[in-house]
């Protein structure tokens, strides 16, 4: 999945968004460059907001969540290497699978745990190089029709 930053400060955030203790104010001004495009490492839906992991402008070894309102997505094709989970007390998250096997993974990773880092690193690469260029569901399904013989 591919998103475009649209706007990078408080100012344009919803107010469900605004969440002072965290430091998402009016005045906040994300690490974000407007117009460029980010791969989205994971998802999450929090108190009905949602929430984009990105590597900002800031990057240099974590994804950090972003407020959703902030992009537009460019392409919202789901990474192959994505998991859904859906917690007791209602979080959902979608992300990679070692975000999910370990509770404390992407804390170990904020904290610079080189194991957590080492996978972080190989996932990216992955779902960087990952295909979005494939045809639209029309197309492909009309080249399929056109290999099979019913």
């Amino acid at each position: 999945m591919k998103i475009r930053c649209i706007a990078k400060t408080g100012e344009s955030l919803p107010e469900e968004y605004i969440d002072p203790p965290r430091g998402y104010t009016r005045k906040v001004e994300l690490p974000l460059t407007i117009g460029k495009e980010y791969v989205v490492y994971a998802i999450r839906e929090w108190k009905g907001t949602i929430w984009y992991y990105i590597c900002n402008d800031n990057y240099s070894y974590y994804p950090i969540h972003n407020p959703a309102p902030m992009f537009e997505v460019v392409d919202s094709r789901l990474s192959k290497y994505w998991r859904f989970k859906l917690s007791p007390n209602g979080l959902l998250m979608i992300a990679f699978e070692q975000w999910f096997t370990d509770p404390y993974f992407y804390d170990k990773l904020t904290d610079r745990e080189e194991a957590e880092v080492e996978i972080f690193e190989k996932v990216k690469e992955l779902m960087d190089a990952e295909d979005f260029a494939l045809p639209p569901l029309d197309v492909a399904v009309e080249k399929l029709r056109e290999t099979v013989s019913v």
